[in-house]
């Protein structure tokens, strides 16, 4: 028996096929294949490859605009040498991190302990203690994660959920920082989806991306714009022009 689902792509498609015929220009089809799919993101890769340069720029405007404070750095001892004049800077007594791949690169453990900073190491919510975890979160004074990817359209740091990441890392401390590697920025969020579709087949995902553009806004009392309420008031972007290895 046909599930209700699959009546209405049915139904959906022969809407589309129906419009086609009546002389209208053609439609995307919403449902590509997996082969459509994997072309698909091989010109978005090259692109961005090819493009590395041009699209670090444009995240780095973009997202001084949308209220990031961006860093350059050229290297992995430059990025390293920020992140711990940030938490410096701020006077923090701890902070927690995720598990993306480029902090374990830049070795920031040793250094911000070196200064005093207590260093908790978050992954998923679904660790063997989540209520401590989420107290490390409220106690830290800074959270510190990678990207998996950033959109250089809307200044934008992209964290999914099953690499490495709690979404408290980046949401509870009232100072975000995140590290962002040349390759990993991609022109708009038509890319970023194409490239999460890929992703989701390929590796445990879990079902939610973060997508920030910048410190937390709310407007909701009296209109009046206000930072901070519902997440880090402040926000850092270290961009890494050294590419990922």
């Amino acid at each position: 028996m046909t599930s209700s689902r699959e009546s209405f792509f049915a139904g959906l498609r022969s809407a589309l096929v129906s419009g086609a015929e009546a002389g209208e220009a053609p439609r995307p089809d919403p449902f590509p294949t997996d082969d459509e799919v994997l072309a698909r993101v091989t010109a978005i890769q090259k692109l961005i490859a090819e493009q590395a340069a041009e699209l670090m720029d444009e995240l780095a405007a973009s997202a001084k605009a949308g209220g990031w404070v961006v860093h350059r750095a050229a290297n992995i001892e430059e990025a390293l040498g920020q992140v711990v004049d940030i938490a410096r800077g701020l006077a923090v007594t701890s902070l927690v991190r995720s598990d993306h791949d480029v902090l374990s690169r830049l070795g920031v453990d040793g250094p911000l302990a070196a200064d005093g900073i207590d260093v908790t190491k978050m992954a998923r919510e679904d660790s063997e203690d989540p209520s401590s975890h989420r107290q490390a979160a409220i106690d830290a004074g800074l959270g510190l994660t990678g990207a998996d990817y950033a959109i250089a359209e809307t200044g934008s740091a992209v964290l999914a959920a099953g690499q490495g990441v709690s979404r408290i890392v980046s949401l509870v401390p009232p100072v975000h920082v995140a590290v962002v590697e040349r390759g990993s920025v991609v022109p708009s969020l038509d890319e970023l989806f194409t490239l999460l579709r890929q992703d989701y087949g390929e590796q445990d995902w879990a079902s939610y991306v973060n997508i920030i553009s910048g410190p937390s806004r709310s407007a909701d009392i009296e209109y009046t714009l206000v930072t901070g309420v519902h997440g880090p008031g402040e926000v850092h972007l270290v961009l890494l022009d050294e590419g990922s290895a």
